[in-house]
C-alpha cells in the first residue's frame, strides 16, 4: 500500500502585460462535489523572513494556496501516518503553483524573503466558535508567538 500525502500542485501560467499580470488562481470548474459551494477566500502576509504561518490541520476543511510575492516553504505531514513533504512555493516564478491541502494534513508555512503574501481559499468559512484548526507543531518557531497573532 503507498502512504499517500493528500496534497497536490498545479500549475498556472502568469500572463503579464504592460499594467503587471495576472494569475487564474482557481476555477470553478476545477472544484469538486461540496468543494463548488463557496466557503472563504483570504490574504497572509509574511512582513519578514522566517515568519511561520499554520502549525496545524483541520478534519473537515480543504485549502488551495498560491504565494502571490516571495518564497514561501510549505511543509506538511499527515497527522496518521507521519508522511512529510517540503515544497518552496516561488511567487515570483512564472509559472505559478497552486498547493492543494486537503483535510488530516498538518501544514505550515514559512517566509523565505524580506517579505511575502499567500491568497488562500477555503471550502468552509472560518467560525470563531468552530475554527476546525488543530495545533500540530511543525515548526517549534510558531509556538513561541501562538496566541500573540492578529486575526
Amino acid at each position: 500500500m503507498i502512504n499517500k500525502l493528500n496534497f497536490r500542485l498545479e500549475k498556472s501560467t502568469r500572463r503579464r502585460d504592460r499594467r503587471g499580470f495576472l494569475v487564474d488562481f482557481l476555477k470553478r470548474e476545477e472544484l469538486k462535489g461540496e468543494d463548488k459551494q463557496f466557503g472563504q477566500i483570504y490574504f497572509v502576509t509574511f512582513e519578514k523572513p522566517g515568519v511561520t504561518r499554520g502549525n496545524h490541520y483541520h478534519k473537515e476543511k480543504k485549502e488551495w494556496f498560491v504565494v502571490g510575492q516571495g518564497k514561501v516553504l510549505a511543509i506538511l505531514e499527515d497527522v496518521k501516518t507521519k508522511r512529510r513533504e517540503t515544497l518552496v512555493l516561488d511567487g515570483d516564478d512564472d509559472v505559478y503553483e497552486r498547493l492543494f491541502v486537503g483535510e488530516g494534513v498538518a501544514h505550515a508555512l514559512i517566509n523565505l524573503t524580506p517579505f511575502a503574501y499567500v491568497v488562500n481559499y477555503c471550502n468552509k468559512p472560518y467560525h470563531e466558535d468552530d475554527p476546525d484548526s488543530h495545533f500540530y507543531e511543525l515548526v517549534r518557531e510558531a509556538k513561541k508567538t501562538r496566541g500573540q497573532e492578529k486575526k
